[in-house]
C-alpha cells in the first residue's frame, strides 16, 4: 500500500482548485477531485492520467450536499485506504443570489469541516491531518461591488481560525488554514461582471495572479503546518495575516 498523501480538493478540476491539484499531483500527492462540473472534472483528471495514473480520482460533488461529502470520503478512502488534506476550494461570485453564495462559500466549507473531523479527526478514530479553506483577500477586506462574497469570505476566515485553535486540535488532531488570494486570473473573475452590483471590472486588473502561484501558497500551508493560520496570496509575496487584537477583550 503506497505512503503517498491524499489530498480531497473540492472545485478542483478548474482555476485555483485544478492548480492545486497539479501541484500536489507533482509532489507525489493522491488527489480526489470533487467537482461539480462533472463533465469538465471528468475530462481534466483523463488529461491528468495520461501523466499521473491511478494518483487521481474524481467524483461529482455538490459542496452544499451533506451526502456529498460523505460519498467523497468513502470513495477516496475505499481507493487509497487514507485522507490527509481536505481543500474546501469550490467557490462563486453571484451577488444576485446572496442565499446560493452562502450556501456554496461559507455553508460548504463549514459542511467540509464537519466531514474532516468525522472521517480523519482523532476523536472519531481518525489520525488526523490538514484541512485548507480557500477564503479570499476578501475575508479581510470590504469591497463594496461584492458584498455578499466579501460577507461569505469573512465567515471563512472565521471558521477557519475558531477550529483553528488548541481545543480542536487536541480533540481531533486536525490543522485548520486558510488560503487567502487576491484577484486571481480565473474563470470566476473574468467573468463577474454580470454577477457584481458595482461598476468595477475585476478582469481588466492589471495585478491578476496566475492560479499556479496562488496553488504555491498551498504547498506553503501544507509546510508550514501552523493551525488558524491565514495566508494572504498577493502579487508581491505570501504573508501570514495575524488575528487582531481587541482591547478590554476576552475570549
Amino acid at each position: 500500500m503506497s505512503e503517498s498523501p491524499v489530498a480531497i480538493i473540492t472545485g478542483g478540476a478548474q482555476g485555483i482548485g485544478a492548480a492545486i491539484t497539479i501541484e500536489l499531483l507533482k509532489k507525489d500527492y493522491r488527489v480526489c477531485v470533487a467537482d461539480i462540473q462533472e463533465k469538465k472534472a471528468e475530462e481534466f483528471v483523463k488529461e491528468q492520467q495520461n501523466a499521473y495514473g491511478d494518483n487521481i480520482i474524481v467524483s461529482f460533488c455538490d459542496v452544499t450536499k451533506e451526502a456529498d461529502y460523505k460519498r467523497i470520503f468513502d470513495l477516496t478512502l475505499t481507493t487509497f485506504q487514507r485522507v490527509d488534506v481536505l481543500i474546501n476550494n469550490a467557490g462563486i461570485i453571484r451577488e444576485q443570489d446572496p442565499k446560493k453564495v452562502i450556501e456554496v462559500n461559507l455553508m460548504g466549507p463549514i459542511l467540509g469541516c464537519l466531514a474532516a473531523i468525522k472521517y480523519m479527526g482523532k476523536s472519531n478514530g481518525g489520525k488526523g491531518g490538514i484541512v485548507i479553506n480557500t477564503a479570499s483577500i476578501a475575508g479581510f477586506l470590504p469591497i463594496a461591488d461584492i458584498p455578499i462574497y466579501v460577507a461569505s469570505k469573512h465567515g471563512v476566515v472565521g471558521l477557519t481560525r475558531s477550529y483553528g485553535t488548541k481545543y480542536h486540535f487536541d480533540k481531533d488532531g486536525i490543522i485548520f488554514c486558510a488560503l487567502c488570494p487576491s484577484f486571481t486570473e480565473t474563470e470566476l473573475v473574468m467573468k463577474s461582471k454580470s454577477n457584481t452590483v458595482g461598476s468595477d471590472d475585476f478582469s481588466k486588473r492589471e495585478d491578476l495572479m496566475s492560479t499556479e502561484y496562488v496553488a504555491k501558497g498551498v504547498l506553503r500551508l501544507l509546510e508550514d503546518k501552523i493551525n488558524g493560520s491565514t495566508l494572504v496570496v498577493n502579487p508581491v509575496e505570501y504573508e501570514y495575516i495575524a488575528i487582531q487584537k481587541l482591547k478590554n477583550v476576552k475570549v
